[in-house]
């Protein structure tokens, strides 16, 4: 009877819906393709469908007079353009109920395990800890400093952050990193006194990063922050044998 138990415990594994709470977003994939599902609409934006159907309603006679013409076989009724009507009541349906789109709203998504595949990701804004970078200051005696940067952000397209490039997060440090690099090369030590030079940076690397992480990978960018630019010592060091790497992998150094 072990063969059942297994196939008992893969059933239960499978789960044939998911929910999507108001501070996520979803994409519903099927035979590995993203597809769009019909848009769930919630709060104001219901409300104003909601109201706007009535009003199409009351336009007509009312809603006994339009379902007894729907099913007596009259057709007097002047839809909106783009509007259907119910197929079971005949009411009028306003045309956003129609509308599908990629990314999932909040809402019950039922699918089919092993065919079909919902990716849910949070999209409340957060901050992100690049780490920092090691520069050298343009002095005649040039200085080493350490500049640390935090990112704000928020997920506003998951459809093109899972899909334009990979593991979005991550690619957001790197990219940060390499920007904060390019606009704190360059200067004097004691312009990183100035706090206005501080602000310049975090605006240049805020700009440059809206360009592509916005643009291109669906991520608002709310705002830069360099936490800390202090001077420091760094010193590269090599040595014969090996190294274990922060992803664990062993490193041989030439000798």
């Amino acid at each position: 009877m072990g063969w059942v138990q297994e196939i008992a415990d893969v059933l239960g594994r499978l789960s044939f819906f998911d929910i999507i709470y108001e501070y996520q977003q979803g994409l519903y994939f099927r035979n590995g393709t993203a597809i769009e599902k019909r848009i769930k609409w919630g709060g104001e934006e219901l409300e104003e469908i909601v109201a706007e159907e009535k009003k199409v309603i009351e336009d007509n006679g009312g809603k006994l007079k339009l379902i007894k013409d729907y099913y007596s076989g009259v057709d007097n009724m002047k839809l909106p353009k783009g509007w259907k009507k119910h197929r079971i009541t005949g009411l009028p349906r306003h045309e956003k109920r129609y509308e599908k789109d990629k990314i999932l709203r909040p809402g019950l998504y039922f699918n089919i395990p092993l065919y079909d595949a919902i990716v849910i990701h949070n999209k409340k804004q957060k901050v992100l800890n690049l780490g920092n970078i090691s520069i050298l200051t343009t002095d005649s005696e040039p200085k080493r400093l350490t500049v640390s940067c935090n990112i704000r952000y928020e997920l506003m397209d998951l459809y093109r952050a899972f899909t334009e490039v990979d593991n979005y997060e991550k690619s957001l440090v790197d990219y940060g990193l390499s920007i904060l690099a390019m606009h704190s090369r360059g200067r004097r030590y004691k312009e990183w006194a100035d706090t206005n030079i501080v602000k310049e940076v975090e605006e240049l690397v805020r700009d440059d990063l809206r360009n592509i992480a916005t643009r291109d990978w669906g991520l608002k960018i709310h705002q830069v922050y360099v936490t800390d630019n202090v001077e420091s010592d760094f010193n590269r060091v090599a040595h014969e044998g090996n190294i274990i790497s922060d992803e664990g992998l062993v490193i041989k150094l030439a000798k």
